[in-house]
């Protein structure tokens, strides 16, 4: 039976009543992102990419199937950037038009700007709110050797893309040592003639440094190396996103 235009028009009310319910939420939601920066010391960043990966996970875990999880991601990715920018600088540097398509997709609505790659990690320290996307680390990617100095400023904070996941291609790099949580990898910088303690993989190799991936802290205190553990670990980070569903 063909629907009447009062059928329509009442489901299209009942739509316009949702879209300024949200609306509004979202206004509340950035009004107390906002109100986190006087509650944050000043040296703290407002992007804490722990706490939106569990938030983004949360919500996969929880999503109904008519929600496709590429959607999902996007839409909750523009929001934490919205929030972000709310609560101070928020920028993005980078080097290439892969790089920029990618901040783009990743933190919508963000600022891009150029990263000069031979002067990368001053630039990174030196921007507020600066956030660089590298490439992943591989043959023709050593930029990750300029971390293997006790006088480097910024850690590896997460990977891109979002989603879908295991296909990373990005990290993202920025002040502030990150924690390690549990479930989370490390990116260490080891020599080549060193046997860690912990099993993992090479991410990348050059100059006699490893990249070395383990799930958990690598210990460098002792033996042979001369190098503490503070002095290589440059960045721990969660895996990709998951489609698992809550029971």
């Amino acid at each position: 039976m063909k629907p009447t235009e009062k059928e329509l028009s009442e489901v299209r009310k009942a739509i316009d009543t949702i879209d300024n319910q949200m609306l509004a939420l979202i206004d509340q939601r950035l009004a107390l992102a906002k109100s986190l920066r006087a509650l944050k010391p000043a040296s703290q960043a407002a992007w804490a990419p722990a706490r939106e990966h569990a938030l983004l996970q949360r919500l996969l875990d929880q999503k109904s199937e008519a929600f496709p999880a590429k959607t999902m991601v996007a839409m909750w990715s523009a929001l934490i950037t919205c929030s972000l920018m709310t609560q101070g600088p928020f920028v993005l540097l980078c080097a290439s038009d892969k790089t920029r398509a990618l901040a783009r997709s990743s933190f919508p609505g963000a600022p891009v700007e150029t990263l000069d790659i031979k002067n990368w990690q001053a630039q990174t320290a030196n921007t507020p709110g600066a956030v660089a996307i590298m490439d992943l680390p591989g043959p023709e990617q050593n930029w990750w050797l300029d971390l293997a100095k006790a006088s480097r400023q910024v850690f590896v904070q997460t990977l891109l893309p979002k989603w879908p996941p295991q296909i990373q291609s990005a990290c993202c790099v920025s002040v502030g040592r990150p924690a390690f949580k549990s479930g989370q990898v490390c990116w260490t910088i080891i020599p080549a003639h060193t046997a860690p303690k912990v099993t993992g993989r090479i991410v990348a190799q050059e100059k006699e440094l490893i990249l070395f991936e383990s799930n958990e802290p690598v210990d460098l205190s002792s033996g042979s190396v001369s190098n503490r553990l503070d002095h290589f670990h440059i960045g721990s980070f969660f895996p990709s996103l998951l489609t698992r569903k809550s029971p």
